[in-house]
């Protein structure tokens, strides 16, 4: 298991995720913050549309684009999340089923990911974190106790 943190930034997402996803993995989780949801969320679906309405940290915001030319319109998770959410439930700790993971970088590095791995068959997704105390913005925050305590309750069940 490693964590990767990933630039918010269109132009360097996609070779950042191929340089990553090189490597053999057993199963790749993305992580993002949602400002506006409460709980750990996971997503269905990844989009091939990139429209984020905002700029991304190098001030950078696409508009009505694909994430890759002439890919599927969209790709489903291929985590396994309906058990997952079972199992956070299970762990007391706050979750939902989202359908999308949203416009921004999020949807993008999932749709990537999920487009350089689908031919290996490993196991890839994206999950949202609500923000945490210290970032919640006026946004309802969840402990990060909480946060870390689903996380390893996600990783634990993928394993």
């Amino acid at each position: 298991m490693r964590g990767v943190v990933l630039p918010v930034d269109y132009r360097r997402i996609e070779a950042s995720l191929a340089e990553i996803l090189a490597e053999p993995w057993d199963a790749v989780v993305l992580l993002g913050v949602a400002i506006g949801r409460p709980m750990i969320t996971l997503e269905r679906v990844a989009i091939n549309y990139r429209d984020p309405g905002r700029p991304d940290n190098e001030g950078f915001a696409p508009s009505e684009t694909a994430v890759v030319e002439g890919g599927p319109d969209a790709y489903f998770t291929s985590l396994p999340i309906d058990r997952l959410k079972l199992a956070l439930d299970d762990e007391g700790v706050p979750a939902a089923i989202s359908l999308t993971a949203g416009p921004y970088l999020c949807n993008a590095s999932m749709y990537l990911a999920r487009h350089m791995l689908n031919e290996r068959g490993t196991p890839a997704g994206f999950v949202h974190l609500p923000p945490s105390p210290d970032l919640a913005c006026g946004a309802e925050p969840m402990a990060m106790e909480m946060q870390l305590r689903g996380m390893r309750r996600i990783l634990r069940e993928l394993a």
